[in-house]
């Protein structure tokens, strides 16, 4: 996954809003432009320290504050919000529900193991 840089991002929602409002609104803009990089930065962080149950609570949470931002940038923009955000939060919860299956899954077999070799 690449991490876009704020400039890009700025000249995406440039083209988006047009010129007329862009001029108009140019620090929300960058605004937004900032947080979405955040964003971008945060879903690396969280990535790679998965398996840091800590790490990853706080990583979320600073994620989720700058996702409510970006939301309320893009509708006083009165701009669509694009669905990437929701397709990478949807994608890390299903990730997660993956890791949570797999984990209860090799705990009945241990169980199952150990029941087995109890009755023998």
């Amino acid at each position: 996954m690449s991490v876009v840089s704020v400039d890009e991002y700025e000249s995406r929602l440039r083209e988006r809003v047009g010129e007329g409002e862009y001029e108009r609104h140019k620090e929300l803009v960058r605004l937004l432009a900032r947080n979405l990089a955040i964003e971008d930065v945060l879903w690396e962080e969280i990535i790679e320290h998965i398996k840091n149950i800590e790490l990853r609570s706080i990583l979320l949470k600073q994620r989720n504050q700058i996702v409510k931002d970006i939301h309320t940038e893009f509708r006083a923009l009165n701009i669509e919000i694009p669905t990437i955000v929701e397709k990478k939060t949807e994608s890390f919860m299903n990730f997660l529900g993956d890791l949570s299956d797999d984990e209860n899954s090799e705990e009945r077999n241990d169980g199952t193991e150990e029941s087995d070799i109890r009755q023998e």
